[in-house]
């Protein structure tokens, strides 16, 4: 390739020119080239093919699309330049344009692979994520050794959170092309998302040896650390990632909460101010700043950041209340199984009290009417003794029912002993019943979740307290009565 200037070159030397560059890949000279044949030859579509082809690779899509429509104009059933063009209004984000453009392409050539490629590329932008995978499937099964065919799918399946199909397909995609970075870096992301962040790391190691400028795969690994726990690893890959794109306001939040979990809060609220000055719609940053203001016990501030995100995203404070929600959740669970041991338990114990105070009662109230029927008589023949009560020393009748009412009292006592354990016992039964609706309710919803799960905390914990019973103590208390009622 020449630095020649095309003016001045033969029709001839600028096609000879144009192979040169197209080897090399400068599209700016390929663009300068192609231009210039076609002021020589207007009718040629292909050099507005190939200048649409240079246009897109360098992002100016628009006229990619110029070049691209006139090239159709010259040929009409050129297949090739109407999938291509579908790809430019990719690029600008008019993704049902694409779809119409590669529907054409597919109609003259079925077995254009590059077609189903483009449009599954929009219907994924679309977010219909079946579709995408339906074209990808078909262009693998036209193009199987091609490694983006396979990437591409694992794309669409980490979308719709089928993340081991994911690695299945980058695995391929790695296999047909060891050295394709973006594939370690998205396999890593699938690997982050089933939780397993080692083997997520290792594929970023990959993809960092390969490509040590993708601040993408430093960023992610940098996640993938602090998951682990190793915060000042993640901090460190964050200021790498920092300095290969230092417009990029997630990675601030991200190095931001990191700092935030070694305690260091200030460092921590300088990166979500700079996150802020590079997205200020960014609600994760104002949410995570709130909570560092709060840790410094700067709640005004801390305030007026949680408000600024809840402005910006009402899900954003929602989101975590329900993950602290959830967080408890769990860990009430576990305790709903403890509980449910130490209910089952206090359940056995109040019927085994039940049953030993009905007993009691029942004698008790034997032997209460053989006294109102005996009593006076047996009063009658006791000796000259002073007894626990001293009934002797009183009149036969002031001894007969002073002794009546003290078995009155007692019995009394006895009774609601009882009574009281079969309460307990029944109220037992029913926490039991509640702690396994308690531990139901982790498969309902979570407006299901946060309106019975405070209820039914609150029910069981109720439940593990053995109270003692309010009588105890109420014998000896009738009898030191009774003693000064005598004296």
């Amino acid at each position: 390739m020449s630095d020649k200037n095309v003016k001045k070159m033969t029709l001839e030397e600028l096609k000879a020119e144009l192979n040169a560059t197209n080897n090399s890949g400068n599209r700016t000279r390929k663009i300068e080239i192609c231009t210039q044949i076609i002021k020589l030859e207007p009718k040629n579509y292909m050099y507005f093919k190939n200048r649409g082809d240079a246009y897109i690779g360098l992002g100016e899509y628009q006229k990619a699309i110029n070049d691209y429509d006139q090239t159709i104009v010259l040929d009409p059933k050129n297949y090739n330049a109407l999938s291509d063009r579908g790809a430019a209004y990719a690029g600008l984000g008019e993704y049902q344009k694409t779809i119409n453009d590669c529907d054409q392409a597919i109609a003259l050539n079925p077995k254009y692979d590059s077609a189903f490629v483009n449009r599954g590329t929009a219907y994924a932008y679309l977010g219909e994520y079946q579709k995408a995978i339906n074209n990808y499937d078909q262009a693998i099964a036209l193009n199987p050794k091609y490694a983006n065919n396979f990437y591409n799918r694992g794309g669409a399946y980490a979308s719709l959170g089928e993340h081991q199909k994911a690695i299945e397909d980058y695995d391929q995609a790695i296999t047909l092309n060891p050295k394709y970075a973006s594939a370690f870096v998205s396999r890593g992301t699938a690997y982050s998302n089933l939780r397993e962040h080692q083997k997520a790391i290792e594929d970023y190691d990959q993809a960092i040896a390969l490509n040590p400028k993708d601040a993408k795969a430093f960023g992610n690994r940098g996640v993938s650390y602090v998951f682990l726990g190793k915060h000042q690893k993640a901090i460190n890959d964050y200021d790498q990632a920092i300095a290969l794109n230092p417009k990029d306001a997630e990675v601030f939040v991200d190095r931001g909460f990191a700092y935030s979990r070694l305690n260091e809060h200030q460092k921590a609220i300088e990166d979500y101010d700079q996150a802020i000055a590079l997205n200020p719609e960014d609600a994760r940053a104002f949410y995570n700043r709130g909570l560092s203001y709060r840790k410094l016990k700067k709640e005004e501030k801390a305030i007026k950041d949680f408000k600024k995100a809840q402005d910006l995203d009402p899900s954003a404070i929602a989101d975590e209340q329900i993950k602290s929600i959830k967080k408890n959740f769990s860990r009430d669970i576990k305790k709903t199984q403890d509980f449910q041991d130490t209910l089952e338990e206090l359940k056995g114990e109040h019927k085994t009290d039940e049953k030993k105070w009905m007993w009691i009662s029942i004698i008790v109230i034997i032997a209460m009417i053989a006294f109102f029927v005996y009593g006076q008589k047996i009063i009658n023949r006791l000796p000259d003794t002073v007894y626990v009560f001293d009934i002797t020393s009183m009149p036969s009748n002031m001894s007969f029912y002073t002794a009546y009412v003290f078995f009155s009292i007692i019995t009394f006592t006895i009774i609601r002993q009882y009574t009281n354990a079969k309460a307990l016992r029944i109220e037992a039964s029913n926490r039991v019943a509640m702690s396994k609706m308690f531990e139901r309710v982790k498969h309902e919803n979570d407006a299901y979740q946060k309106e019975f799960l405070p209820k039914l905390a609150d029910a069981i914990a109720y439940s593990t307290i053995k109270e003692k019973n309010n009588t105890d103590g109420l014998v000896e208390k009738t009898i030191n009565g009774l003693e000064k009622l005598r004296k």
